[in-house]
Order: C-alpha cells, then sequence, then structure tokens
C-alpha cells in the first residue's frame, strides 16, 4: 500500500472516531451521564442512562431527533402568540415515532414533548412521560428535560439537564407538570470532546443558561455570565453568578483543575470544559436544600 493511501486511510479514520465522552449527574443511582449504547437510537454519542437501565439514550439520535421531527424544527416560542398551530403543546410522541413495529403493538402515546429555543439561543427539548410498557428494557423518561449548547464545532456537543421519575399514571390531557418537584430530582450534564489541559488559556467568559424546575411553554431560567480564569498554574478560579428573579448563584471559590479541564467547589459545584480552546462548559449546581431546588447549566464562550 502507498503512503498516500495509508495516509488518507489514516486521515478518515481520525474524521470517523469518536471523540470521547464525559460527564456526571448530581444522583448517579437515578442518572447516568455517558457514552450511548448501540440500541435503542445508536452508540458512542452524549448519552443518558435512566435509574440503571443498561441502555444508554443516544441523546441527538434519540429525544431530540424526534422531537424536532413533530416540531417540524420549529420551537414553540419562535411565534408571537407562544405557540405552533393555535396551541402551546405539547406534540404527542408514540412508539410508532421512534419504532414502527412496537408501534404496531403498542398504540398509546409514549408521552408528551415540547421543543424551546431560549436565552442565549439555547434549544430545550423537554419530554413527560406518559406509557408505563412492562418491558423489561423500556425507556423510564419521567419527567426530562434536555439543553443543548448552541453552535459548537462538529464533535463536540453538550448537553444538561433534569430529570424526576414518572408521578403517578399521567393522561393525556393533564397539566404540563413535569414532576420535577421530588426528591428524586437530578441534574446532569454530558458532552463530547471533553478539552482536558486548560493550563495557560486566555481568559473567557461564558453565557450561560441554569435550569430547574422547567415548565415547558414558561421562560423560567438561570442566566448570567461565568469568567474562567485559567492561568498557568495547575489550578484556575470560575467566578460569576446565575441569576433567576431573586434567586443567585455566585460562583465563588470554584476551582478549575487546569489538568483536566474540570471544575469543582467541594461538592456543591461539579463541571467540565468542552472542545478546543475551551469552546463550552457545563455542569451542576448542588443546592444545600432539597434536591429539588439543585441546577444544571451549560454554555458557550464569548
Amino acid at each position: 500500500m502507498s503512503k498516500s493511501v495509508i495516509a488518507i486511510a489514516l486521515m478518515i479514520s481520525s474524521v470517523c472516531a469518536n471523540a470521547a465522552v464525559t460527564g456526571a449527574s448530581s444522583k448517579p443511582a437515578n442518572i447516568e451521564a455517558k457514552e450511548s449504547t448501540a440500541l435503542p437510537f445508536g452508540a458512542d454519542r452524549s448519552g443518558l442512562a435512566i435509574s440503571g437501565s443498561p441502555l444508554v439514550i443516544n441523546l441527538e439520535d434519540g429525544p431530540i431527533k424526534h422531537i424536532n421531527h413533530k416540531y417540524s424544527n420549529t420551537p414553540i416560542n419562535s411565534h408571537p402568540d407562544q405557540s405552533v398551530d393555535g396551541k402551546l403543546g405539547p406534540r404527542y410522541l408514540s412508539f410508532a415515532d421512534i419504532n414502527p413495529v412496537m408501534g404496531l403493538f403498542i398504540s398509546s402515546p409514549l408521552g408528551q414533548v415540547w421543543y424551546e429555543k431560549r436565552g442565549y439561543d439555547t434549544d430545550v427539548y423537554s419530554v413527560r412521560q406518559i406509557a408505563d410498557p412492562a418491558l423489561p428494557l423500556a425507556l423510564k423518561f419521567g419527567g426530562l428535560v434536555i439543553a443543548k449548547v448552541p453552535d459548537l464545532p462538529a464533535g463536540t456537543s453538550v448537553y444538561f439537564g433534569e430529570w424526576a421519575p414518572r408521578a403517578g399514571t399521567p393522561s393525556t390531557n393533564s397539566d404540563i407538570n413535569l414532576a420535577l418537584n421530588n426528591a428524586e430530582h437530578t441534574v446532569w450534564y454530558v458532552g463530547e470532546n471533553p478539552t482536558g489541559n486548560t493550563t495557560g488559556l486566555a481568559t473567557a467568559n461564558y453565557n450561560v443558561l441554569g435550569i430547574n424546575q422547567h415548565t415547558p411553554g414558561q421562560n423560567d431560567f438561570y442566566t448570567g455570565v461565568l469568567t474562567a480564569v485559567f492561568g498557568s498554574s495547575a489550578q484556575g478560579d470560575l467566578t460569576g453568578e446565575l441569576v433567576r428573579s431573586s434567586d443567585q448563584i455566585n460562583f465563588v471559590g470554584t476551582k478549575i483543575d487546569n489538568t483536566s479541564g474540570t471544575f469543582a467547589r467541594k461538592q456543591e459545584i461539579n463541571g467540565q470544559f468542552y472542545g478546543e480552546g475551551a469552546a463550552a462548559i457545563a455542569g451542576y449546581v448542588a443546592r444545600n436544600s432539597d434536591a429539588h431546588n439543585d441546577v444544571a447549566f451549560g454554555g458557550k464562550k464569548q
């Protein structure tokens, strides 16, 4: 084989290789943020395992893809009346939408879904599980909110959000409560292409959106700017605050581990930088009060 052919093969393999996937959650027994499995939506991407399931759902090719299809890629809040076709939502996701064969046997809706575009151009997807199929590997979406950090380079996808278990036996005409005010409320983040060593990177500001007990259709998010001072030593600083109405989350005392591109403040704040030059940030805040007050956040470098 010629050197040129070998070089081309190496280039192709490097492009096709999957970037590393890293993430974390406030309650790993409820949500594991890690690389997706082949079933049900495809392997080697950012994913979530819910309630100890061996299946890790591919967020991009699973819920996000199918919810976008339901809304024709048009968020509900892109219209002056906050609606699509005269209705706020939700749209209904069926088993047939995901698996036509399964749809032949199960006709009831899997759940209600919403798609919004919110602060800093962040896409936000919500799922409210209705059906509870008695199948060993059936996914337990519960109340799930997925936010995606916008406009990142190919190979760097970053997600963050919250989850709580399905509450009772929801009907298809119930209100849009995702039952997130729950002791099992779990916040999480996951992404591809973690930055790794951040030593010596220039100080950077990030436009950050925070999520806590989101109600689809409402602009109830935290927003703010976080500043990463990486510095040239092994440790840097992450400062700034996230604000929602009168509630403020201050990041003072949060330390960046430049050897790994992670950051933390004791057991309260946990997160990771992603992409070349730390293009994105994601993490969660575990509040000192009940778990339902925990906040997931993510954003892009200015």
